[in-house]
Parts: structure tokens; sequence; C-alpha cells
């Protein structure tokens, strides 16, 4: 069982995705522009409409919204399948980075996007079987807890379950379904054996200080907003929440767009770099 240099991974990481920083953009640009573009009009549709649906007491009418935030979810992880593979490639040094833009979609592009929607397929696996034991406990203790408790619990579960997952399955995700053919998250929990905690602290360097950034931006936006009135029920500071990340929603959106070379290109170099240090394990030969 080979075990992964914590630091050497972090290095190989920033060294990729600063000195490709150029690279990266002709790769990602033209469907980057298109994910963030769908997401801010999905967004601003759902916050609208979810603040009608409240003021009229009609969540029925939150359908349409919702039915189109799913198909930009689907849509999204189709463009992140064609950055993804286009990134990975030039971290293994399979590519050169294009002279103006790129966009393709093949195999390799469907096979990282099957492989996206399965690494979801098991987080709700694991989570809502997490969530029902978790509602059935709440409701058994609610009169001791607070009503905060009940969203808080939820909250913590699921980031909980997305943390223990990511390590094991997603860090070698994008090299494994470009670079290999195996069953991509079989053969991504068999090379990640042993190597959890040191895969975790990868992932805290790479999502640290975005998470970081986005924590502290929105505590400073949500300094500015006035606070909630005096007797005010839970629906209506939702509702006030709802209006506050609608405002700032042109900004976080153009943020996200502007960090998301640097971002994927972390995460293809991190992913190469572990992949390359753990591939000596034997392989499976099974087509997925």
């Amino acid at each position: 069982m080979r075990r992964i240099e914590v630091v050497a991974t972090i290095r190989d990481a920033y060294v990729f995705a600063v000195t490709h920083l150029g690279g990266v953009i002709g790769l990602i640009w033209v469907p980057m522009v298109l994910a963030t573009i769908m997401g801010f009009f999905s967004l601003q549709r759902y916050y609208n409409d979810f603040i009608d649906a409240m003021a009229g007491g009609n969540v029925a009418a939150l359908g349409p919204s919702m039915l189109m935030m799913l198909g930009y979810l689907v849509a999204a992880l189709l463009l992140y399948a064609v950055m993804f593979v286009a990134v990975v490639q030039l971290a293994l040094g399979a590519r050169t980075a294009p002279q103006v833009a790129h966009f393709a979609f093949g195999n390799l592009e469907w096979r990282m996007f099957r492989a996206f929607i399965a690494f979801i397929g098991v987080v709700l696996v694991l989570v809502i079987p997490a969530f029902v034991v978790a509602q059935a406990v709440f409701a058994v203790a609610s009169a001791r807890l607070p009503q905060a408790a009940g969203p808080a619990l939820m909250l913590l579960i699921f980031y909980g379950i997305i943390l223990l997952a990511m390590p094991r399955f997603f860090v070698l995700l994008p090299t494994i379904a470009v670079a290999e053919s195996a069953p991509v998250l079989r053969r991504a929990w068999m090379l990640s054996a042993g190597n959890f905690w040191r895969l975790l602290l990868v992932l805290l360097a790479i999502f640290g200080p975005i998470l970081l950034l986005f924590t502290g931006l929105e505590v400073a936006l949500s300094g500015h907003a006035p606070p909630p009135a005096a007797g005010s029920t839970e629906e209506m500071q939702l509702v006030a929440a709802i209006m506050r990340a609608r405002d700032v929603l042109p900004l976080i959106s153009g943020l996200g767009f502007l960090i998301s070379p640097l971002l994927v290109g972390l995460c293809a170099g991190a992913s190469v770099s572990v992949w390359r240090a753990l591939k000596d394990e034997p392989a499976l030969d099974i087509a997925v």
C-alpha cells in the first residue's frame, strides 16, 4: 500500500495551476462562461420565485424554477466534464494549451460526466438514510432542543458525509476518468486506500482558501445588511436571507467565474499528482 506525500502533492497542484494558468483559462473559458450565465439566471429565477411563493403561501409555484435548477445542474456537470477532461490532459502532458479557446464533447467527456453523476449518487445514498435517522432523533428530542437545531444538524450531516466521501472518491476521479478504463469510483476507492487523512489535508489546502474567501465575503456583505426586525418569524428571516443572496448574486457569480481557472487547475494538478504516486497499484481490466 503506497502513501502519498502531502506537501509534495500540494506543491504539485499549486505549481501546475500557477504556471499553466493561461493554458487552463484557454481550455475552460468557453464552458465556464456558459455555466456562469446559466447559473446566474437559474438562481435569480429561483430566488424570485421563492420570495413570491413565500409571500403568496403557494409553495407549488416553485415547481418550474426547481425544474430549471435541475436542468442547470445537469448542464453544469456536462460543462465541468468538458473542463476537467481538457485540464487533466494538460496536466498529464497529453495536450497543449489552445491558442484561443477549446470546447469538445466526446467519449472522455461523457465518461467524466457519468463519473460525476456516480459520485453524486454515492453521496445521496449516504445522505438520505442519515437524514431519515436524524429526523427521527430530532422528532423524539425536539422538546429539549431549540428549533434551529434541526436544520443545523442536517447541514452538519450533509457536509460531514461530503467530507468523508471526497478524499476516497473525488480526488482521483478526474485523472482515472481520463487516463484509465476501469470503473472510476471503484478504482478510486482501491487506489486511495490508506490515504484518507493525507488526501483530506490535500483537499483542505485546495478548497480551504477558496472557502475562507467566500465566507469572508459573505460575512462582509452580511455586515452591511439590515438586521432582522424584532419579532420577525423564521419564515420572514428566511425570505430576508434569500433577498440578500439575490442582491449579491452578480458579485458571487463574477467572483466564481474569476477563480474557476485556479480552482480547476488546482483540482486537476492534485488529482494527477496523486494518481502518479499511486498508479503502481494493479488496475482493473473492466470497462465502464
